[in-house]
């Protein structure tokens, strides 16, 4: 084995060391989501602010793991002689040895699978926390009376009118 090989070889190493760190990171990140719509259905203000500092701290000890893997990144592009944004898991395993590249697949199927996790709870909780921001308007406009058509009653006798025309709270002085 060569110096370029054996470099080679340690630098993905690292890498794939690195990249465990980030599917740890994100499985982290979807128990957030996860954890987050539970306590924002629960209106639970502590919970919410204690899971805001949990989530300031992971994100502090992911950027400098982000920083590390594009270290990592430009350093394996130098040996190949690759430009840096074509350093990529599915090119790097046609390249390394063959034990290597057993396990440069593995950890690219597990971030494909984790990352696709992570997108269905963000998803989830994109949908849930644009049903309440709805909810809260419609509850506003309700309240307020800035939304003048709420909907239409009927009279006794068929007739009909919008609602809205009386609000809970009169903001005139």
């Amino acid at each position: 084995m060569n110096t370029t090989t054996t470099e080679l070889t340690e630098r993905v190493d690292e890498l794939l060391l690195v990249l465990q760190k980030d599917l740890v990171h994100i499985e982290r990140s979807i128990e957030k989501l996860s954890e987050l719509r539970e306590l924002v259905i629960r209106r639970d203000d502590s919970g919410l602010n204690r899971l805001l500092e949990q989530i300031q701290s992971q994100s502090r000890e992911y950027i400098e793991n982000q920083k590390l893997r594009e270290q990592l990144r430009r350093q394996i592009a130098r040996i190949l002689g690759w430009p840096v944004d074509e350093v990529r898991l599915g090119r790097l395993q046609q390249t390394v040895s063959a034990e290597q590249a057993i396990h440069v697949g593995q950890v690219r199927r597990r971030l494909q699978d984790v990352i696709s996790r992570l997108q269905n709870e963000h998803a989830g909780t994109v949908m849930l926390l644009a049903d309440l921001a709805r909810f809260n308007n419609m509850l506003l406009n309700t309240i307020l009376e800035t939304g003048q058509a709420c909907g239409i009653t009927y009279d006794a006798r068929g007739g009909t009118s919008r609602g809205g025309e009386i609000a809970f709270v009169n903001l005139q002085f």
